[in-house]
């Protein structure tokens, strides 16, 4: 048996400013130039208010161009280039810079109570309480928490398009996204790269076991390269141990999402509008964002990915948000002036399938297996043998139809709606997300309980309303 002690909190805070500059410039009659220039600061405070995180002078340039292409409104080519930057949130800071506990310890028993139901004769197992990331309750230095300068997470954008008209009724359009992630931020908890630095650098075993232990305690960095750490070498004292992408040993950073959206639409004209989108696109990397969904964990910037090399190994492939093709129509029909009826149909593409489990068992992760490998099935193997992310398949395509009533009295002078709205009006039961963990108890040891779906989309449910418009 198993006891698990978590607990922490505290009043957290976020400061973020900014500026953003914009001049647009009619370069002709029928091309318009935007130019924009962003600036963004975040500063990241502890339960002491003491600073612990700081990003300034984040210059993001924003560049637009449309082209009015026959003067008449009626076809347009566009263009648009950006960097986006994301703050760190608060919830960052309840495990990496207050003091946290996280441990499980483990006990034998001789029997159970046939009264009460509780285990009798228990013996501790090993010794005493242990955290896999070393979360005991104490709280670090502020100044240790994160990697010097650490960059925000941001990335860049690239969009170029077109819009056209067809006669009077309708306009069709379609555009390429491509966005391109340059840096993020986790926690990485390896023992390794600061004993080794230690060493290296004439440091003793004494001293390069606490920096080691320092930088195992979790610390923020930017994943896939060069990372500045102040570690306590064990006395009070923080040690600067610089680390190239090389010395971390974790691979480069990568998500790139590329998308084509087509959309025609019939703009209302009093009677009806209707609208048809489509998107094909590609997510694919190592990096899904702040949090891991594949497998449910939501602790942002601070998941299990790059807490060691080891978990990275296969990590290249199709991110849990990948769906490949999105279709999407929806319109509206007025049948008098105060009744309108509505109507949305949707269908999404399963997104990929992972196997997890266990770091292989062969004699050269040994050591590692020993040490640092989280006893569990957190690794992209099955069966000691690689098995890529999203490389497992599909999940079935989502599908989904809502529809709606509207009713607005002429004597409330179209102020007041009553509305009556139903979704998923054929109960459609699609699983959502499975257990994606391949293996239970060691390598190659399958999990009975791999494959087990563990959310479904929404059943059919009603939404009655009323509406009021000033």
């Amino acid at each position: 048996m198993s006891q698990l002690k978590y607990a922490n909190g505290g009043t957290f805070s976020v400061k973020q400013w900014g500026y953003y500059l914009e001049d647009r410039w009619q370069v002709t009659d029928n091309v318009l130039l935007s130019l924009g220039l962003r600036n963004e600061n975040f500063e990241n405070y502890n339960a002491d208010n003491v600073l612990y995180v700081e990003q300034k002078d984040q210059w993001a340039p924003r560049l637009g161009l449309s082209w009015d292409v026959l003067g008449d409104s009626s076809f347009k080519l566009f263009a648009n280039a950006g960097r986006y930057h994301l703050a760190m949130p608060n919830n960052v800071a309840l495990r990496g810079a207050a003091g946290s506990l996280y441990t499980n310890e483990y006990f034998a028993f001789t029997g159970i109570d046939p009264v009460s139901g509780e285990p009798t004769g228990i013996t501790p197992l090993g010794d005493g309480p242990y955290s896999t990331n070393r979360e005991y309750g104490q709280a670090p230095d502020p100044a240790s928490v994160a990697a010097k300068g650490l960059e925000s997470h941001y990335q860049d954008e690239i969009v170029v398009g077109f819009e056209n008209t067809i006669g009077d009724t309708f306009t069709y359009g379609a555009r390429y996204v491509y966005r391109r992630l340059q840096s993020a931020i986790d926690d990485m908890c390896d023992y390794r790269p600061a004993y080794n630095w230690a060493i290296d650098n004439g440091y003793s075993e004494e001293v390069a076991d606490n920096l080691g232990n320092a930088l195992a305690n979790c610390r923020l960095f930017n994943p896939g390269e060069a990372n500045t750490f102040q570690l306590d070498d064990g006395t009070g004292t923080l040690v600067e141990v610089a680390l190239s992408k090389e010395q971390l040993g974790f691979p480069e950073l990568k998500r790139n999402y590329q998308g084509l959206d087509m959309f025609i639409e019939r703009p209302f004209d009093g009677t009806w509008f209707g609208r048809i989108d489509y998107t094909l696109s590609k997510n694919y990397g190592n990096a899904e964002g702040q949090v891991k969904s594949d497998i449910g964990q939501t602790d942002v910037s601070q998941t299990q990915d790059w807490d060691h090399p080891e978990l990275m190994e296969n990590a290249n492939g199709y991110l849990p948000n990948d769906r490949r093709h999105y279709i999407k129509a929806f319109g509206a029909y007025q049948i008098t002036d105060e009744w309108r009826v509505s109507a949305t149909a949707s269908l999404a593409s399963g997104r990929p399938k992972n196997c997890m489990g266990y770091y292989p068992d062969t004699p050269e992760n040994e050591e590692f297996n020993a040490l640092y490998a989280y006893g569990g099935p957190y690794y992209f193997y099955c069966n000691n043998q690689p098995t890529p992310r999203g490389s497992a398949g599909r999940l079935p395509w989502s599908k989904n139809l809502d529809v709606g009533v509207a009713y607005r009295p002429e004597f409330a002078g179209s102020r007041l709606e009553f509305g009556v709205d139903i979704f998923n009006v054929f109960n459609s039961q699609t699983e959502q997300n499975r257990i994606e963990y391949g293996e239970n108890g060691g390598p190659g040891v399958p999990y009975n309980q791999a494959g087990r779906v563990v959310s479904y989309t929404l059943p059919r449910y009603a939404r009655f309303s009323i509406r009021w418009d000033l």
